[in-house]
């Protein structure tokens, strides 16, 4: 049906499937955090707040935004975030979010996204732990 409907329509099978995507994410409603309320939002209008093309910016804009909306091992790496000293506001911070994260204060942007990676590496071999395991960063 699909491959007929691109047809017809003169699209690619992917531009269908795109364009169906969009269309229900504009009737989905969300539950999206902003200002320290959560309220319905179409899951076109949250994704858009969320967007970014640094992954880390998106991880965090997602935790903040959408956070009932996280797994299980997403949750660990904004637990092992949120943990983290080198993760949070001090003299030294270079990108300060806009937005606090309550009972834990801004969280620095710039670290964040300079040690994604190491990040990952760390929530990955800690997996098992029962625990939270704070990140250090390898200096």
């Amino acid at each position: 049906m699909i491959e007929l409907v691109s047809r017809i329509r003169r699209q690619s099978i992917t531009g269908v499937v795109e364009a169906a995507i969009e269309e229900i994410a504009g009737d989905l409603d969300a539950p999206f955090h902003h200002n320290g309320e959560t309220n319905n939002w179409s899951l076109s209008s949250a994704v858009t707040e969320v967007w970014s093309t640094d992954e880390s910016e998106r991880f965090i804009n997602f935790c903040y935004h959408l956070p009932g909306l996280l797994t299980y091992e997403e949750q660990r790496i904004w637990e092992t975030i949120k943990a983290s000293p080198v993760f949070l506001d001090n003299d030294d911070t270079v990108m300060e979010t806009w937005w606090e994260v309550e009972h834990i204060g801004h969280l620095d942007r710039g670290s964040i996204s300079q040690f994604w990676e190491k990040l990952l590496e760390h929530v990955e071999e800690h997996k098992e732990s029962r625990t939270i395991i704070p990140f250090e960063p390898p200096f």
